[in-house]
């Protein structure tokens, strides 16, 4: 269980520190490139038990390198491009070295609060497109990141017949197969890099109406949850001004939040002999 997102936004900080006691989030990933990333402290103070990674950003916000040393990356503000990003990236428009520098400040910026990061992501999974990727595992590998985000998706549904509704689903949502089979190729191709990872990321089939931001969806999932190693990842948090600049899921976070600050989750997860661990044992 990974909170994505602990300092893109004081409001997101907040939500993931209320949702740590509970028990049922064992591990966070940092946005290093925003100022609430100087709460990481308490943090590691008070939960010594989860597991820090790093949330690779080069779409929203500002940078953490010098402005003039990723002029493909920034406007003349020395923020991200946002949606631009993949336009850039994907016509070749962006120099890795430029990729490389920024991700690198990022990482020097997580070290520099003292903490070793377990594993790594991507902001809005923006690390799929393949030279994001490759400039990704360049600066994980440097800082001797050993793990990462599994693209293994195993799209669950709350309701029953999983794989006639996942199968349907993809069938004619064509682009959405085509992301899944190209993230499973960057996968294969990490792990043949030494990379190690879940078996397979937890994804809710919104098809009928499954959401993080209810209850019965863990409830179900807890229940009939495959044997291995799965991740899941979250967004708890509290609505703020950051979070509406630079963000499109907002206010769904706090009903993220009102689910997994609840203790009984991780007692019924117990219950039904499912483990809650962090990135470590992977």
């Amino acid at each position: 269980m990974n909170a994505d997102g602990f300092g893109f936004s004081d409001g997101s900080n907040r939500g993931i520190l209320e949702c740590l006691p509970a028990g049922v989030i064992r591990s966070v990933s940092v946005n290093a490139n925003f100022r609430a990333v100087d709460d990481l402290g308490r943090l590691v103070t008070e939960f010594p038990h989860v597991s820090v990674g790093i949330h690779f950003n080069l779409t929203v916000g500002p940078c953490v390198a010098n402005s003039r040393e990723i002029p493909a990356l920034v406007d003349d503000r020395g923020e991200f491009l946002g949606p631009a990003f993949g336009r850039r990236v994907l016509a070749g428009r962006i120099p890795h070295q430029q990729m490389v520098r920024e991700l690198t400040a990022q990482a020097e910026r997580l070290a520099g609060h003292r903490v070793r990061a377990t594993h790594w992501d991507g902001h809005q999974n923006q690390h799929l497109y393949p030279p994001f990727f490759r400039a990704a595992i360049e600066v994980a590998q440097r800082f001797g990141i050993e793990r990462m985000r599994s693209h293994a998706h195993y799209l669950f549904t709350v309701r029953g017949a999983r794989r006639l509704r996942v199968a349907s689903h993809l069938a004619t949502h064509p682009t959405r197969a085509a992301r899944y089979a190209l993230a499973r190729w960057l996968m294969r191709r990490a792990q043949g890099r030494g990379l190690r990872m879940a078996d397979r990321l937890i994804t809710p089939a919104v098809l009928d109406g499954t959401h993080k931001r209810q209850r019965q969806f863990w409830l179900e999932l807890f229940r009939r949850l495959p044997e291995g190693t799965s991740e899941v990842y979250c967004h708890p948090g509290y609505a703020d001004d950051t979070l509406f600049r630079y963000a499109t899921y907002v206010r769904e976070r706090e009903d993220e939040l009102d689910v997994l600050r609840d203790p009984s989750l991780a007692d019924e997860a117990r219950r039904r002999g499912v483990e809650l661990v962090n990135f470590s044992v992977i």
